[in-house]
């Protein structure tokens, strides 16, 4: 008998999305991850793939929150003034929109200190579709505050990233992340899935 995951045990269903049930949460998908200390190993296939499901939220009018880290000035990472601390200029809001908002977040968690929770609850939503980076820091974190504060929450597998650490390549760091969010916390889906 194949092991089940603790949501299977209590009968929680898989959560599905669509660019218009839910909010995609885009994480920290700024340069100090392509170009930076903490540069992700699978950046050449998630920032597309995040720019992908941005595209398909922009089309039907979808919300979407691009979350950006910020740091000290003088940091070594997200270094403030400089392209490591900017978000992906395919990425970043559509100038005026009225459905993407940008939350500046100090913390690895995205609802730490920050109007994310407000600005998904003007919206009306309860899912929150999770993509960027780190996967075992910042999405990881932010995965298991959205589903204390009651939303239904999706993790984009293709569209998060990590770097190797020691003990770990970023493709198992990653990978690890998502069967232990998958088993409590989330759902864990391809972009293709997203609607």
């Amino acid at each position: 008998m194949s092991p089940k995951s603790f949501r299977e045990l209590v009968g929680a269903p898989p959560s599905t999305a669509t660019t218009k049930d839910s909010v995609l949460v885009i994480i920290d998908a700024q340069g100090e991850y392509a170009d930076g200390l903490l540069a992700v190993t699978n950046i050449a296939s998630s920032r597309p793939a995040i720019a992908s499901l941005l595209e398909k939220y922009r089309a039907t009018g979808g919300a979407v929150a691009h979350v950006v880290h910020i740091t000290p000035e003088g940091a070594p990472v997200f270094t403030p003034k400089t392209a490591l601390a900017e978000e992906f200029l395919e990425l970043r809001p559509t100038e005026g929109s009225t459905t993407e908002f940008v939350v500046p977040k100090q913390f690895p968690g995205c609802f730490a200190e920050t109007t994310l929770r407000a600005q998904i609850d003007k919206t009306g939503l309860k899912k929150v579709v999770l993509t960027g980076y780190m996967a075992h820091v910042c999405v990881s974190t932010t995965a298991r505050e959205a589903d204390q504060l009651g939303y239904e929450v999706l993790v984009v597998e293709d569209a998060i990233g990590d770097r190797d650490i020691p003990g770990a390549t970023g493709e198992e760091v990653t990978k690890m992340v998502l069967v232990e969010l998958g088993d409590v916390f989330v759902t864990v889906v391809k972009s293709g899935d997203i609607q």
